[in-house]
């Protein structure tokens, strides 16, 4: 940085005398008052635009309670018949706190079985049934195609022989008949080939006949063809139907077996709810059942809190609302211990009476040393700026148009309007007005405006306003330009 260095005294001196020698008195009165006082320059402190975070913190009133508090409550209505923990005892999940008489319960449970017995041999039975039916009417299937099948084959071969037969009389016809008329007759008129009108007659009539058994035998080929289709398709069609006479039947039993299971199960669990366990670790808060007593169902018999892990209740705005999440790290000051808490739960509707919004965190801690019932100091991060530009907090001013900052250019002051965002006892956040690498002006001086010649100091230095003053003993006689220094 550099700063001017006003002229000293002798070395205006030494500047009159050789005017004058030179010019004579006129000219060194001109030149005399050419000469002005120099610019001075303000000291200040200056801080490249950087990145950094910055986090605030806000604090809130928390009330402290046990993690779970459960509230043990029988299922089942009859006659307590042992207790096994008292008010203060110690209980891990899965003991047994009291029993209940399960005699009835005992009694349905029987029941149930003895009926999921009884539904499963009726279902053995009609499905035997049935199968035995399908194997019965299987085998006349069979049978029945088998007698279509035989049926078909014997009119096939009739209908072949038919066919042959009639094609060899039809023939013998055809030759006998051409050798009739191309034999001629002699002068008696009789014909030469020896062939008698009786004969040509025979043969017609045996060809005629033939082909009438053809025509029959052709009949019934295709009879028994069609006949062996019917038998093959209502075959078919029987042991579909029969099919799924089965599959239904046995669909239907499976539902019968399946409704008496359920009557098991249900028994079962009435008899399971004659023992009742605890179902969380904890000690015994209340206890509300005694031997001979009357469980009364849907009504408290033990209470056990879970005091190994506490929970913190505090109340936030809607906006702070909106920058805590499940799992964010919470702090918490009792007596001048601090405990760190996980957020567990966000409330999702507003508290009527208060308009804020209801956040719990879990704490490790037991109820010896956070005990039920007390308030505690809630510290949370609520909004944070991450890797984004920062300046220090004293560099912002403020006027009527907004916030400004004084950048340094070229040694000179520019008031810069800036947007700022979130701040601390710091730093604050700039969202627009500056880049990163732009110089600005740390510390305050009542000469800091707009333009003004700016000397910067270092972080180490100390600004004193003496740097601007003229250095008398500095400079020697007959200097005669101001010089600026590094």
């Amino acid at each position: 940085m550099r700063k001017f260095r006003k002229q000293t005294a002798a070395g205006i001196a030494a500047m009159l005398i050789a005017a004058m020698v030179l010019g004579g008195c006129g000219a060194a009165a001109e030149e005399a008052a050419a000469i002005t006082e120099e610019e001075t320059a303000v000291t200040v402190s200056t801080q490249s635009v950087g990145t950094g975070t910055i986090t605030l913190t806000n604090s809130f009133v928390g009330m402290i309670s046990p993690e779970e508090t459960v509230m043990v409550i029988p299922l089942a209505a009859g006659t307590v018949t042992e207790t096994f923990f008292e008010v203060g005892d110690t209980v891990e999940a899965g003991d047994v706190l009291f029993k209940i008489d399960d005699e009835a319960a005992r009694l349905s449970l029987q029941q149930a079985q003895l009926q999921v017995k009884s539904a499963q041999q009726t279902a053995d039975t009609q499905m035997d049934t049935l199968l035995n039916q399908q194997d019965s009417t299987d085998l006349q299937l069979e049978s029945s195609q088998l007698q279509s099948k035989s049926g078909f084959e014997q009119a096939q071969i009739a209908y072949v022989m038919a066919k042959d037969a009639y094609e060899s009389a039809d023939d013998a016809y055809d030759e006998l008949r051409s050798a009739y008329d191309n034999a001629g007759r002699d002068v008696s008129g009789n014909n030469r080939s020896g062939i008698s009108e009786s004969a040509l007659s025979q043969a017609r009539a045996a060809r005629d006949q033939a082909y009438q058994a053809y025509l029959t035998a052709r009949s019934a080929y295709h009879t028994a063809q069609d006949g062996q289709d019917l038998t093959d398709e209502t075959a078919e069609m029987t042991r579909e139907q029969l099919d799924q006479t089965i599959a239904n039947t046995e669909e239907t039993l499976k539902t019968g077996i399946s409704q008496a299971a359920l009557g098991v199960e249900s028994a079962q669990m009435m008899l399971d709810y004659c023992t009742v366990k605890a179902p969380v670790s904890g000690v015994i808060e209340s206890k509300n059942v005694d031997v001979n007593g009357m469980a009364a169902q849907g009504n408290p018999a033990y209470t056990i809190v879970n005091n190994n892990t506490m929970t913190v209740t505090f109340q936030v705005s809607e906006a702070v609302k909106n920058t805590l999440s499940i799992g964010q790290e919470v702090s918490l000051e009792r007596n001048g211990d601090t405990y760190t808490a996980q957020v567990t739960e966000i409330g999702a509707s507003v508290n009527p009476q208060s308009g804020l919004f209801q956040i719990k965190a879990c704490v490790a801690a037991n109820g010896t040393r956070l005990p039920s019932g007390v308030s505690v100091k809630v510290s949370a991060d609520t909004y944070r700026a991450e890797n984004t530009m920062i300046i220090p907090y004293d560099a912002v001013y403020y006027d009527s148009d907004g916030a400004y900052v004084y950048t340094s250019v070229d040694n000179r002051a520019v008031k810069t309007p800036i947007t700022t965002g979130i701040f601390d006892d710091d730093n604050i956040v700039v969202t627009d007005g500056l880049n990163l690498g732009d110089i600005v002006v740390t510390s305050w001086s009542p000469q800091l405006t707009g333009g003004v010649l700016l000397h910067a100091v270092g972080a180490e230095e100390e600004a004193k306003p003496e740097d601007t003053q003229d250095q008398a003993d500095e400079e020697a006689a007959g200097d005669t330009e101001s010089t600026k220094t590094e």
